[in-house]
């Protein structure tokens, strides 16, 4: 033990002399790592206040952790009496509210009980009310009738804290990945322009251990003394976000624990890999590199630069020849400002996801004796708060009935994936066209078209109730826009009747579509399209029809036995809760008719107070302050090893002015390579989110959510302005370090004053 304190100290004491001798080597490391502190000491304490938002808004809104409903009266007093219990310690919950409600249409009374297990363990709870209790009310229910058990979030918000505890997992490894590229990537820097040193280090017998143990403790030094303020600073943020909220705010002292284990993680993997690659090198080729000018070029590419106009063509020549370690620094400084972007562009996302129109109140009809008609969406629509009332079940696949969709090649975006049409029944008329099975069939009456208000549509939507056989359609297939319709274009729908034989059934996609084509007989539906819609949800591309041309099409009758309801947007979870008692008081004039309430108020109020837009948009910020850093530190090293180059070109003649234009061409030409590069970047990464979010996101949640791919442009206009603002002034800052230091002995001068440019 006294061993490892000796050592621990030893190593401690020569780390700390040598980070704060030369602390100007180590300044960038110094902000770099506070920087990831900060971000992850963002995400500890906002994932800790987050936990806390969500646990205060279920306790406020429940004081039960299930709810039976539509029982008889002999099924509520099993329940409300509880006498098979027969010991005290066998209780398991209580009924902390009764309700009785009429059905107008057949007069018998149902009942709702609600309850609340009275065990801490509420897993066993509810595995023991399933086993014990079910089946009894099961025995004891009506004929031909049912009741619907409904779990509630202060039952399954030990689900909801999981699930939120694999999120936060999934947030550390991604923040580890960035803070780890980073470091690397600085420490990466660091080394390529200290070769030199590196090689005498190994020339003298040092190993991986020894240099892996001096950059570690070098960078933990450095973390130990940014810690206590960053983690003053990321608390000072997230307190400012989440104080707002109405539920204060919420420290866990774990979360010292956390950032601190995160940052010494960050530096473990930050430099094992740098030191492990130096390890292995030849101390010779480490050595000869220490001679970093453009004087030094291969005799198979050697040029006369004295031949050449000067200092243009010589700078120009030196951006190729350094062309490795330009094409690093601009990958590396600007993936930070494209991250920068697609942070806002998630901020976005998460307030798109507030505001997107989900139904609040799901209306089953299947056991009504009545089909819902316009005296239902009347009463529907004069209770106050009811915004839109969609039919539900009115929508076929066409792959489902070997169908599919035929449109002209150029209404077609280029590179998309879709079949061409190579069969015999439609008369193509030498002219291409492409099909798709990826479509679903709606049916529409003049209430639902309203239900498309909300989306951005081009054309007359009322059309396709006055015309003949016009649609309106969807532009998109998994949310990606694949179509380039105009209004007045014409689309073909393939309707099966028959078949020269079956398809394999393993195919899917493509060849499916391909062999139906082959060996299904098809009669061809033209359709005129009346309106586009261009930001509607799309799994597959929606077509709207009339109920007449859906029956042709697809061979069923509109039915209506599933209704979704819509609420004004500003209704506040309270009147949500009221507005759903009136709905099953309006479904028990018509019979049996179920009511389900999916909570949607309270899941916006919840992620609202969860304040997802606000922090990603610091972290955004955070992220973005990197990039400068990443510029500054590696171009003041690079020009640094290049003054003695220019040192050399001033002793063969030339001037401080020509040495000016060598700084400032170059500073030009990483200001319009950064330009390009940061604009290309944040498209890619803004895009890959707009594929994940609309694309992939989908075929494990079951929601289509359609998040419009754009590039902010204020961000975009403030990453090109950081990127060419520190792509030159990275190069021109040092130039002037240069100009005034020039005659200094460390420079190879004589030792003398700062000098006329000229």
């Amino acid at each position: 033990m006294e061993k490892v304190f000796e050592y621990l100290k030893r190593s401690l004491t020569i780390s700390w002399k040598s980070v704060f001798f030369n602390f100007s080597q180590y300044l960038c490391f110094f902000i770099a790592i506070m920087i990831i502190q900060i971000l992850y000491g963002m995400m500890t304490v906002s994932a800790d206040n987050n936990n806390h938002v969500e646990y205060q808004h279920v306790t406020e809104e429940f004081s039960y952790h299930m709810v039976l409903k539509d029982l008889n009266e002999y099924q509520a007093l099993y329940l409300v009496n509880d006498k098979d219990t027969v010991f005290k310690s066998d209780i398991i919950f209580e009924v902390v509210r009764h309700d009785e409600n009429l059905n107008y249409l057949t007069g018998i009374i149902t009942h709702d009980v609600y309850l609340r297990f009275t065990r801490k363990d509420l897993d066993l709870c509810e595995k023991r009310f399933r086993e014990n209790y079910l089946p009894d009310l099961s025995a004891y229910g009506t004929e031909g009738k049912s009741f619907s058990m409904e779990k509630t979030q202060l039952l399954t918000f030990q689900d909801n804290i999981n699930a939120n505890r694999v999120a936060f997992v999934f947030i550390t490894l991604l923040l580890l990945a960035v803070a780890i590229f980073l470091l690397m990537a600085l420490y990466n820097i660091r080394l390529n322009q200290y070769k030199f040193q590196y090689g005498i280090y190994l020339t003298f017998g040092a190993d991986f251990k020894m240099l892996f143990s001096t950059a570690f403790w070098e960078l933990f030094v450095i973390s130990v003394v940014t810690f206590l303020p960053s983690l003053g600073i990321s608390t000072l943020i997230s307190f400012l976000i989440y104080n707002g909220s109405g539920y204060g705010f919420l420290f866990n002292p774990l979360s010292i624990l956390k950032i601190a284990l995160f940052g010494l993680a960050v530096i473990l993997c930050s430099v094992w890999t740098p030191m492990k690659v130096m390890s292995v090198k030849d101390p010779m080729s480490l050595i000869v590199t220490e001679d970093n000018s453009n004087l030094v070029t291969s005799p198979m590419r050697s040029i006369n630069i004295f031949g050449e106009a000067f200092p243009t063509k010589y700078e120009m020549y030196s951006m190729w020849r350094f062309r490795k370690y330009n094409v690093q620094l601009l990958s590396t400084a600007i993936v930070f400002c494209a991250l920068f972007i697609m942070g806002l562009y998630m901020a976005d996302i998460f307030t798109t996801d507030l505001e997107y129109p989900r139904p609040q109140f799901v209306v089953d009809l299947s056991d009504s004796p009545y089909p819902y008609d316009d005296t239902m969406s009347e009463e529907l629509y004069s209770l106050e708060g009811i915004r839109a009332v969609e039919i539900a079940d009115n929508q076929v696949e066409a792959r489902h009935k070997g169908h599919h969709m035929l449109v002209h090649h150029s209404d077609v975006k280029a590179f998309k994936n879709l079949v061409t049409y190579e069969g015999t029944e439609f008369d193509t008329k030498g002219e291409g066209y492409r099909a798709s099975s990826d479509v679903v069939f709606l049916a529409m009456d003049e209430e639902q078209i309203q239900v498309l208000a909300d989306y951005d549509i081009k054309g007359d939507i009322n059309s396709l109730l006055t015309g003949e056989n016009v649609v309106i359609v969807g532009e998109s297939i998994s949310n990606v826009p694949t179509y380039k319709y105009k209004v007045g274009d014409k689309i073909w729908l393939g309707v099966k009747n028959g078949q020269i034989r079956s398809v394999d059934t393993n195919l899917t996609g493509r060849n499916l579509l391909k062999a139906q084509i082959q060996y299904f007989h098809f009669d061809y539906i033209e359709c005129t399209i009346g309106a586009i819609i261009y930001d509607i949800p799309s799994g597959s591309t929606p077509i709207y029809m009339n109920t007449a041309l859906y029956e042709e099409v697809t061979g069923q009758k509109p039915s209506s036995t599933t209704l979704n309801l819509y609420v004004d947007r500003e209704m506040d979870n309270d009147s949500v809760n009221a507005l759903y008692d009136e709905v099953r008081a309006w479904g028990r004039m018509y019979g049996d008719v179920k009511v389900a309430n999916a909570r949607i108020a309270l899941k916006n109020e919840i992620d609202a107070d969860k304040h997802y837009t606000e922090l990603f948009v610091c972290i955004a910020v955070l992220v973005l302050c990197i990039s400068p850093l990443v510029w500054f530190f590696s171009q003041n090293l690079y020009y640094r090893k290049r003054e003695k180059e220019f040192n050399i070109l001033q002793s063969i003649g030339a001037i401080m002015k020509e040495i000016r234009q060598i700084y400032i061409q170059g500073g030009l030409c990483m200001a319009g390579m950064s330009l390009f590069v940061s604009i290309g970047l944040s498209y890619i990464g803004s895009y890959i989110l707009f594929y994940i979010y609309n694309v992939v996101l989908p075929y494990f949640s079951g929601e289509n959510v359609r998040y419009v791919f754009y590039m902010p442009w204020y961000a975009i206009l403030i990453s090109i302005v950081m990127s060419v603002f520190c792509g030159y002034f990275s190069t021109y800052l040092p130039y002037r370090s240069y100009a005034k230091y020039r005659y200094s002995l460390e420079n190879g001068g004589a030792g003398g004053e700062f000098g006329d440019e000229e």
